[in-house]
């Protein structure tokens, strides 16, 4: 294992990352008192819950999209029944043979029984931003909301976790059962422990990925940027080896991993990937968004898949997902296949921030599905799906329409756009008992009811869910065999307290906002990130003609 030269990383090293991975976190002088206490007590993490209480769960009578391992296919079963026991899926077909004892039997008939979707990349803490920003940049992202921008040193602990909490319970509503979340408020060792607290209490399967990189300073109203803890001897380094000791929670539905980015220099890139090797953790993320942030000047890594793979790493047994894949090549797709490792393409986040899809079909095959900022779109896969699908479709068909004919065949099929929000986001984790219907996997279920003017004498399921259905007609979630939403109904939340939790710290965040002077905010954020007009130009490069429209 490579050892550091120094106990602090560079500053100097770390300031390109930090311009960088704020910006990349969606890939990545206030009158009011900065908040220095957190109100959440006790801070520890919540202690793992018993076994859940044997169960089995029959749903009988649905459409069951479910996935053969032998034709590498889904397998559609009409009029089927699914058996759950315990977490896990017992027997799925046209009938199943004897059921235990005390079966719970729930009709679904006209139903679509499809496997919980898969995010493989979320910022779950940032949901209190929502509907503030609906027409924000990268660019100002980065110095507005991001986690190194000044606001935060405004968010005590019980703001990030309602926030947390709300965002994995919009999850869960949506069919989402399975959520990588890119936890970057590690603000204070307090801070961290409520992200990881609202994803054992949501009843979500969360990998938590922990993330080590400097945070606005906390101190005083003055912007600087907090190194404390970075250094391989610093807080963040020892609570995640004492969360690694502790991990997994919840029965092993909420597992520990990493948020690692590149910027350092290539021993202090290394180290991270050693620490996630030698600590046994669950998943490493690391942003993969391109031009301009990546090209070789910037400091920060133009290929790092390449550069992976070459160190070694990229062939780890732990996966690695990179989110937003905006510059993947052929070479990039072929190594990613040969050692199983994915990216999450984000399409509704790539749209709107505007860091583009223009290459994000290359690597489809070696591809999942992310929502990134629930605070600005959707945290649902069915309108990721959606999106990928038909900006698949558009991008690939362009250079027949620029030559002014038809295309003749479609690029992508609904069929793959299911897949990308399913089964591949279980291979991306290296779970290949989620995101699938089948025997022995996960119990990671979603009914959707038929009952509406929008599929309701369905001929295709799979149609259905991408083009058509919704996540008002999601009637039933389970994850782990346990019900999270029932009846249309979230459960296991008390959702009177949550939401009037989440709205003091939302409109608190708002209120701050609103007496900001942007300018200013955004001319000290870059004098204190040492952030010349050259490099703010290769972030915000040229401005879009709204004229053209």
């Amino acid at each position: 294992m490579a050892t550091l030269s120094k106990s602090r990383l560079s500053r100097r090293a770390w300031m390109p990352l930090v311009l960088c991975c704020a910006a990349l976190a969606l890939l990545q002088a206030s009158a009011l008192p900065i908040e220095t206490t957190d109100p959440l007590s006790p801070p520890n993490i919540i202690a793992p819950s018993g076994a859940a209480k044997p169960s089995s769960i029959l749903l009988k009578g649905g459409t069951i999209i479910a996935y053969d391992d032998k034709t590498h296919d889904l397998d559609i079963i009409r009029d089927g029944s699914l058996l759950i026991v315990n977490d896990r899926i017992a027997a799925v077909g046209k009938t199943i043979g004897d059921v235990p004892a005390g079966t719970e039997i729930v009709d679904v008939t006209g139903s679509i029984i499809t496997p919980g979707f898969v995010d493989t990349h979320k910022h779950a803490w940032q949901h209190l931003y929502q509907t503030m920003e609906p027409d924000i940049t990268l660019n100002e992202y980065v110095w507005k909301y991001s986690s190194t921008a000044k606001i935060t040193k405004h968010l005590n602990v019980q703001d990030v976790y309602s926030s947390a909490k709300m965002s994995l319970m919009d999850s869960l509503n949506g069919g989402v059962t399975s959520i990588l979340d890119h936890g970057h408020a590690t603000f204070t060792p307090k801070h961290v422990e409520g992200m990881l607290n609202a994803g054992i209490e949501s009843g979500a399967r969360v990998w938590h990925a922990y993330t080590v990189t400097p945070v606005a300073s906390r101190k005083d109203d003055n912007y600087k940027l907090d190194f404390t803890g970075v250094n391989i001897n610093g807080w963040r380094w020892k609570q995640l080896r004492d969360l690694a000791k502790q991990a997994p929670w919840a029965n092993g539905r909420v597992q520990l991993g990493l948020a690692w980015e590149f910027g350092r220099s290539d021993q202090e890139a290394k180290y991270g990937f050693e620490q996630a090797r030698d600590l046994n953790l669950s998943v490493v993320t690391v942003h993969h968004v391109g031009f301009p942030i990546q090209r070789k000047n910037s400091g920060y890594m133009a290929k790092p898949i390449y550069q992976l793979n070459e160190w070694g790493f990229l062939n780890s047994s732990y996966p690695i997902v990179f989110s937003h894949g905006t510059l993947v090549d052929g070479g990039d797709l072929s190594l990613l296949r040969k050692n199983n490792q994915f990216v999450s393409v984000t399409p509704e986040s790539e749209h709107h921030f505007l860091h583009g899809q223009l290459f994000a079909h290359r690597v489809l095959t070696q591809g999942a599905l992310g929502t990134d900022v629930s605070a600005t779109f959707s945290s649902d896969i069915i309108t990721q799906m959606r999106l990928q699908l038909q900006s698949t479709r558009n991008i690939l068909a362009n250079p027949v329409h620029y030559n002014m004919r038809y295309a003749n065949n479609t690029a992508m099929t609904v069929k793959q756009a299911f897949l990308l929000g399913t089964r591949n986001g279980g291979l991306a984790l290296h779970r290949p008992d989620i995101g699938v219907i089948k025997k022995g996997a996960k119990a990671d279920v979603v009914v959707f009811s038929s009952d509406n003017p929008a599929f309701s004498a369905f001929y295709d399921p799979v149609a259905a869910v991408v083009l058509h259905a919704h996540v008002g007609n999601i009637q039933h979630v389970l994850v782990d065999g346990q019900w999270v939403k029932r009846d249309f109904k979230l459960q296991g939340v008390d959702w009177p307290k949550l939401k009037a939790d989440f709205e003091a710290s939302a409109r608190k965040v708002q209120k701050i906002s609103d007496s900001q002077d942007w300018t200013a905010v955004r001319q000290e954020t870059w004098a204190a990130m040492q952030v010349t007009d050259d490099m703010e130009e290769a972030v915000q490069r040229v401005s879009v003609d709204p004229s053209q429209l």
